[in-house]
């Protein structure tokens, strides 16, 4: 199944991220890449409105914040370099928080499913807490998107990605008796 089917089915149905447990490890950290990627778009809108606009304002701002960049006839020489290397990092700060993210819900699942009674491995649970990072991760996409913020947004992005993990949880066949 394609990274793109996966991610369609991942952020509508529970039932799918039960399934995607038996997933390999290697698809599962691909679909994280490319989870990371999606995430990254508004970062790379933003920065391709800078670079186009190129306003005093922001070039000012550079000059008093980083004085050894050279400015030659009102363009930055180092301004290409500098956006890319910031989107470079920008992205990689994105993947890890969502390995951290799928990495601790992993941990937090085995909680849920010794209590739910149900059975799964460590490897199963952070296989279904890296899909269950989907939805959360497709609404913090577009929430950027629209430039809109409030208050208690990680709280919100928490708790919504521990409940579509318990639901999918809740598909894992029993413990045996």
């Amino acid at each position: 199944m394609s990274l793109f089917n996966q991610f369609i089915k991942s952020s509508s149905s529970p039932k799918h991220i039960a399934l995607f447990r038996f997933q390999g490890i290697g698809k599962t950290i691909s679909y994280l890449f490319f989870l990371s990627f999606i995430m990254s778009i508004p970062a790379f809108w933003a920065a391709a409105a800078y670079v186009i606009a190129g306003t005093d304002a922001t070039r000012k701002a550079i000059e008093e914040l980083m004085p050894l960049l050279s400015i030659a006839q009102g363009q930055s020489q180092n301004e290409v370099i500098l956006v890319a290397a910031g989107l470079f990092f920008y992205y990689v700060l994105i993947s890890f928080t969502l390995f951290f993210k799928a990495t601790v819900f992993g941990g937090l699942a085995l909680i849920a499913v010794s209590l739910l009674k149900k059975r799964a491995e460590y490897r199963h649970l952070f296989r279904m807490a890296a899909y269950s990072l989907t939805l959360p991760a497709l609404l913090t996409t577009l929430i950027q998107l629209t430039g809109l913020t409030f208050s208690f947004a990680y709280l919100i992005d928490w708790l919504l990605i521990a409940f579509i993990l318990i639901l999918s949880i809740r598909f894992l066949p029993g413990a045996p008796k």
